[in-house]
């Protein structure tokens, strides 16, 4: 039996493929999430046997090729008869090829790959915390989106959430979230249950990370922090969550050197 996050996703992709998959008015309404668009619940990067978990928010602003009329004629990576795991290991090498270099997505694959083969991973399995695309989620809709998701426990992104997080539980895991310069000064005091670090907590909790027993690692900045990162290896599992002010991606070498140093302990 397939692991029941895999399978949800594959379920979705069906769904998204027969016209079917709904999310409710005021969902769309107020997120503005594009059902036009596949959803991209995962991707593979060059994945083998024990790839790093790479957690991120979502899949961002719709391209031509993620849309239902380029799906069904088959005219990019995607087509009507491939499975969702065959569409995310197709989906993996088309953005590293056609992503502009300067781009963040690009920047953030390549970060991400760069720091799975320092840890000694097997290339980058990534995973979207929200499997559909929206070109930007500031912090006031993070807090909303995260508001229905807690009060109704059956609705599609719940059981989605859920399942990840259980998937999430055994898998070495890096999760990457924008914060605020408040909000990265609230975590380092240890103060996660501040509205300014609602999201990056919630984040860090379906990635596995224990937050109470994690590690405030200062990863780039003079001073104060501009990139920092949660980390913890409890059960000889790694996870970690790295925060960066202003953006959803990884640091630079440097900053990925210790990242990589603490990630190792």
């Amino acid at each position: 039996m397939a692991e029941p996050f895999i399978q949800f996703c594959e379920e979705l992709w069906r769904d998204w493929l027969d016209g079917t998959l709904k999310l409710p008015d005021i969902i769309l309404k107020k997120f503005g999430f594009d059902l036009d668009a596949a959803p991209e619940p995962y991707l593979h990067f060059e994945t083998r046997e024990k790839p790093l978990v790479v957690l991120t928010t979502n899949p961002g602003g719709t391209m031509c090729h993620q849309c239902r009329a380029s799906v069904r004629a088959g005219e990019g990576p995607l087509s009507t008869s491939m499975s969702y795991e065959e569409a995310a290991r197709a989906l993996g090498p088309f953005y590293v090829k056609e992503l502009p270099s300067v781009s963040p997505a690009r920047r953030r694959i390549e970060q991400s790959q760069k720091l799975s083969c320092r840890l000694l991973y097997q290339g980058v399995f990534q995973v979207e915390a929200v499997p559909f695309h929206r070109p930007s989620l500031p912090a006031n809709r993070k807090r909303a989106l995260l508001d229905a998701i807690e009060n109704d426990e059956r609705s599609l992104l719940a059981s989605y959430s859920e399942r990840l997080q259980k998937f999430l539980l055994s898998q070495p895991v890096v999760a990457i979230s924008a914060i605020s310069p408040r909000g990265m000064e609230r975590i380092e005091q240890s103060h996660y249950g501040d509205i300014a670090c609602r999201w990056p907590a919630w984040m860090a909790g379906v990635a596995g990370l224990e937050l109470e027993r994690a590690k405030f690692v200062h990863l780039v900045g003079k001073t104060k922090a501009t990139c920092a990162a949660l980390v913890s290896c409890a059960n000889e599992t790694p996870k970690a969550i790295v925060l960066m002010i202003g953006g959803n991606n990884l640091p630079g070498d440097e900053g990925l050197r210790r990242l990589v140093e603490e990630l190792q302990k």
